[in-house]
């Protein structure tokens, strides 16, 4: 999509120190693709702490074996836990 824009000189020119970009159309690409990694970033946190938040509550009179947070984290990644709520890794079979 074309689109013309009018960029701040300074701005540019900072962000071209940090950036290994050689053209202004690849650093204004760069710098986009680098906020919608951060803002992604900090919605899934934000969704983990509300489902976090959620599991707590739901649990508060429960006592359980594993932490909250470890609880997540197999409803997140189901294979990496399938030794009786422990990671793969730590896991003896004999």
């Amino acid at each position: 999509m074309r689109t013309n824009i009018d960029l701040n000189e300074h701005l540019l020119a900072e962000a071209q120190k940090y950036s290994k970009a050689k053209s202004k159309r690849a650093l204004v690409e760069e710098a986009l693709s680098a906020f919608i990694a951060i803002k992604a970033e900090e919605q899934r946190f934000r969704t983990y702490k509300e489902r976090l938040q959620s599991l707590r509550a739901k649990t508060v009179s429960v006592r359980l074996r594993s932490d909250t947070r470890t609880l997540l984290r197999q409803d997140r990644d189901p294979d990496e836990y399938l030794c009786f709520g422990y990671k793969r890794s730590r896991c003896v079979v004999s």
